[in-house]
């Protein structure tokens, strides 16, 4: 029998990080208007634009939960054996992989760098320099990277052995 802690961690971990993207998109809010002030025109569309981006990315921590919750999956660590072949895990896997791919897509085909750029989405993720704005290419490259690093990242963990604690 696992300790209390560890078994809500292990069926519990994709609400906690829900949690933490909720923490997260509170103080990126702060950040936004404090960085824009209350006299400019663009606060709703920077607030639209981080605000929807949080709703996405929160996701695949659905997907995880409703895997964790109604789909059989045994534990979180589950999640780290693709070759297992669980189709919940394969889910996670695939949703990771279509939110970088839209993502990759929108910066890339509807002037999504330039709004990240101009609205400087980046800087309410922590961006130390206040007036700082990334160039464009250096977004889009980021952006192409996105799909190839999950790519690579569901590749490499067919290889490495977990054992999930059942």
């Amino acid at each position: 029998m696992e300790p209390l802690p560890f078994q809500f961690f292990n069926h519990y971990f994709w609400a906690i990080a829900i949690g933490i993207s909720l923490i997260n998109y509170v103080i990126g809010r702060r950040r936004i208007v404090a960085a824009i002030g209350l006299g400019q025109s663009q606060p709703n569309d920077m607030l639209g634009l981080f605000g929807r981006l949080c709703l996405f990315s929160n996701m695949p921590w659905l997907v995880m939960g409703w895997g964790l919750l109604y789909g059989g999956v045994p534990s979180v660590f589950s999640y780290l054996q693709p070759q297992d072949h669980n189709p919940y895990v394969s889910c996670w896997y695939g949703s990771l992989l279509l939110l970088a791919i839209v993502n990759a897509l929108w910066i890339l085909l509807a002037d999504g760098a330039g709004r990240v750029r101009e609205l400087q989405q980046l800087g309410a993720f922590g961006s130390r320099q206040k007036n700082a704005t990334m160039p464009e290419w250096t977004i889009k490259l980021l952006a192409i990277l996105g799909p190839v690093f999950v790519l690579i990242w569901i590749y490499w963990m067919q290889f490495v052995t977990v054992e999930a604690p059942h």
